[in-house]
C-alpha cells in the first residue's frame, strides 16, 4: 500500500509444543509438587516480552483476532487511496464560451469565421483561433500575409453522457490551461501520507498503538466526508492533503499493533496477510464507484463506509510491547492477562512486566547508543547496501501506484480495469510468500525487477496501436503482477538486511522513500500528453536499473539476522561487487600487478 509499511521477518522458529496448551492440572492434588504448581507462575522464567509472547501463542486465538481486524482496517485505507482514479477521472466537455462579447473584430473576419470554420475559424476544446488574413489583406502591411487571433475558452460544459457524471475535475474546471493541475489532490493525499507515517508514528510511541489509531481514524472520517463538500479547490486539496494524513497514522498505527501482538516466527506471515484487506477494500471502493458516478457522493460514502471501522478499534487491546517498553506495568499485566483468557493459556497473577523492563534495560545498556541515519551511511559496504534498499523501494512504489493510477489510460472500462487488477493481486502475493521460503532473496529480487520493467516497457510501446488495446491491458497487467511481488520482496529484504540496532531505522528511511515514489507516481500520467508511451516508459526504466544493482546486493536467505552494525558490514561484504573488490585488493597485496579499485 500498498503502501508503504515494513515487514518485521526473523528466523527465529516456534517449538513444536508453542501452541499446544498445557493439560489442566488440579493444584490441590498432593501428588502435584508445588514448584511444579508455580512454573507458569514464576516471574523469573519470562526473560523478556517475546519469552511471554511466545508461551501464550504467537498464533493463538486472540492473535488471530487482531490479524483479522488489522486486515479489516487495510479495506478502508486501499479503498480510499485508489479512489483518485474514480473523484480525479476526465470527464469529456466543449467550450461553451470563448470571451468574444467584449471583442471587436473586423466583420468580414467575423463573419467568415462563423460561416466557415474550417477554414477561418480553427476551434478545439480549449481555444478558437481566428485566421483573418483573407479579410484584413487591406489593413496589413505587405508582409504580413497571415493574421490569427487565438482565445482561450472561458466556460467548459461539461458531458454526462460519459462514465462519470461528475469529478473534481469538472466540478473544478480542471481542463486545458488547468489540466496539470487534475492530478494534484492525489499529489497532496501521498504528501500527508508521507507526513502521516511520521507524525502519527511519534504519537503513537508516545501516546500508545490503540489511542493513535483512534484518533487517525475520526482524521480520515471528518477530512473524507468533508471532501466530498468543499466548495473551493484549495479547500479540497487542503482536505485531501490532511485525508492522507490520516491514512498513513491509520496504516502505521494498526500495523504495529498487529505485528506486535504475535511472535517473531510469524511475523513474515502476518505482514504478508493484513495486505489482503487492502486489497478486498479495492474491490468494494470498485463497486461502490460503479453505482455512484458522482464523485462528492462517492467520498462521501467512502467516508460514512469508514465508521464501521471504529467498534473494532475500541475493542482492542494495547501493544502488550509497547505498555512494557513504556513501563506502564499494570496496564500490560492487565492486556497479557487478557490475550492469556482469549487464548486459553495460564500465565498466573504476579506482576512480572517490571522484571522483564528491568532485565530489558540491563540488556540494552551494553548495546549500540546514538543510532541515526547517518549511521547507515558511515560505512562503506552498508553505505552501498542502504543505498541500493532505498532505490528500490523509490521505483517499485512508483511503478505499483503509478499502474493503478494509469488504469484509466489503458483503454476500455476503468472499473473492469481496476477489478483485474486487483484480482491479480492474489496469485501475485501468494507466489511472492512462496519464492520468499524457496528461492533466494537476490535471484528473486532480479526476476521479479526484471520482468516488471519489461513488460511496463513493453505496455509503453502498444500505446500507439489503438486496436491491440487487450494486449495492452495484459502487459500492464503481468508488470502489476511481478511489481506487486518486487514491492512485498523488498520489504521482506531490508527487514533482513540492516542490523538489529537500525533495522526499525533502515526500513523506515525505505518507507520513506517508497512515499516519496508514490507522490511522484501521481505526475507521471500527465506526461501522456507529450508522447502516449511515456509514463510507461518511465515506470518501466527504475525495475530495470534496480536488476543491474541488484547484484551488488548480499544474500540474506537462511542467514542469521546481523545483531550489531559490524554484523551488518560483514553481512554487505559478501555480495559478489565486494567480494571482487577484496579479491582485486589481495592481488595488489600479493603483487599480482596494477589494479583499479
Amino acid at each position: 500500500q500498498h503502501g508503504v509499511i515494513s515487514i518485521f521477518h526473523s528466523d527465529a522458529k516456534m517449538q513444536d509444543n508453542s501452541n499446544e496448551k498445557e493439560p489442566s492440572r488440579d493444584v490441590s492434588d498432593p501428588l502435584v509438587d508445588e514448584n511444579e504448581q508455580k512454573r507458569d507462575d514464576e516471574p523469573s522464567n519470562f526473560k523478556d516480552i517475546e519469552a511471554v509472547l511466545d508461551h501464550l501463542g504467537g498464533a493463538g486465538r486472540y492473535n488471530l483476532l487482531v490479524l483479522a481486524a488489522a486486515a479489516f482496517f487495510n479495506v478502508f485505507t486501499g479503498m480510499i487511496t485508489l479512489s483518485a482514479n474514480f473523484t480525479s477521472a476526465g470527464v469529456p466537455f466543449n467550450c461553451s464560451d470563448f470571451g468574444l462579447d467584449n471583442v471587436s473584430l473586423p466583420d468580414d473576419c467575423q463573419s467568415s469565421a462563423a460561416t466557415n470554420g474550417s477554414s477561418a475559424a480553427i476551434d478545439s476544446q480549449c481555444s478558437v483561433t481566428f485566421n483573418c488574413s483573407s479579410a484584413m489583406t487591406e489593413k496589413l502591411d505587405k508582409s504580413d500575409s497571415l493574421k490569427l487571433r487565438t482565445f482561450d475558452c472561458q466556460t467548459f460544459q461539461f458531458s454526462e453522457a460519459g462514465m462519470f457524471l461528475e469529478t473534481a475535475v469538472s466540478r473544478f474546471g480542471l481542463v486545458c490551461q488547468r489540466a496539470w493541475m487534475s492530478n494534484l489532490a492525489t499529489t497532496f493525499y501521498f504528501v500527508g501520507f508521507l507526513f502521516g507515517c511520521s507524525v502519527y508514528g511519534a504519537l503513537a510511541d508516545r501516546f500508545g498503538r490503540q489511542k493513535m489509531a483512534l484518533v487517525s481514524l475520526i482524521n480520515i472520517i471528518v477530512c473524507t466526508i468533508a471532501a466530498s463538500q468543499a466548495p473551493l479547490l484549495w479547500l479540497y486539496w487542503s482536505l485531501q492533503l490532511l485525508t492522507g494524513l490520516g491514512i498513513g497514522g491509520f496504516m502505521s498505527s494498526t500495523f504495529s499493533l498487529a505485528l506486535e501482538s504475535t511472535t517473531p516466527a510469524y511475523r513474515n506471515i502476518w505482514g504478508m496477510g493484513l495486505h489482503n484487506g487492502w486489497t478486498i477494500g479495492i474491490y468494494l471502493g470498485t463497486l461502490i464507484a460503479y453505482f455512484e458516478r458522482r464523485y462528492n457522493f462517492l467520498l462521501l460514502y467512502y467516508g460514512l463506509t469508514v465508521l464501521a471501522a471504529i467498534p473494532p478499534v475500541l475493542l482492542l487491546s494495547e501493544s502488550p510491547r509497547w505498555l512494557v517498553s513504556t513501563r506502564r506495568y499494570k496496564q500490560a499485566d492487565s492486556v497479557l492477562q487478557r490475550i492469556a483468557r482469549i487464548n486459553r493459556r495460564s500465565l498466573g497473577d504476579d506482576n512480572f512486566s517490571s522484571e522483564i523492563i528491568a532485565l530489558r534495560d540491563k540488556s540494552a545498556s551494553t548495546g549500540d547508543e546514538g543510532i541515526s541515519v547517518l549511521q547507515l551511511l558511515k560505512q562503506p559496504n552498508m553505505r552501498l547496501v542502504t543505498c541500493i534498499v532505498w532505490v528500490m523501494f523509490f521505483n517499485v512504489s512508483m511503478a505499483y501506484y503509478g499502474i493503478w493510477l494509469a488504469m484509466g489510460n489503458l483503454g476500455g472500462s476503468i472499473y473492469r480495469n481496476q477489478l483485474i487488477a486487483a484480482t491479480i493481486e492474489i496469485p501475485s502475493r501468494l507466489l511472492g510468500m512462496l519464492a520468499s521460503y524457496r528461492i533466494n532473496r537476490r535471484v528473486t529480487i532480479i526476476v521479479t525487477y526484471g520482468c516488471a520493467g519489461v513488460c511496463l516497457a513493453a505496455t509503453a510501446f502498444l500505446f500507439g496501436e489503438s486496436h491491440l488495446s487487450v494486449a495492452r491491458i495484459s502487459t500492464a497487467m503481468t508488470g502489476k503482477f511481478w511489481v506487486l511481488i518486487a514491492f512485498d520482496l523488498t520489504w521482506l529484504y531490508s527487514a533482513e538486511v540492516f542490523p538489529t540496532v537500525v533495522r526499525s531505522l533502515g526500513v523506515g528511511t525505505g518507507s520513506t522513500f517508497a512515499r516519496a515514489g508514490a507522490m511522484i507516481s501521481t505526475l507521471v500520467p500527465g506526461l501522456g500528453v507529450f508522447w502516449r508511451p511515456l509514463p510507461f516508459l518511465i515506470f518501466s526504466i527504475g525495475p530495470l536499473l534496480v536488476v543491474l544493482l541488484a547484484l551488488a546486493v548480499p544474500e540474506t536467505r537462511g542467514r542469521r539476522l546481523p545483531n550489531s552494525m559490524e554484523d551488518g558490514e560483514r553481512l554487505a561484504k559478501t555480495s559478489r561487487c565486494c567480494r571482487r573488490r577484496r579479491q582485486q585488493a589481495q592481488d595488489i597485496s600479493d603483487g599480482g600487478g596494477d589494479i583499479e579499485l
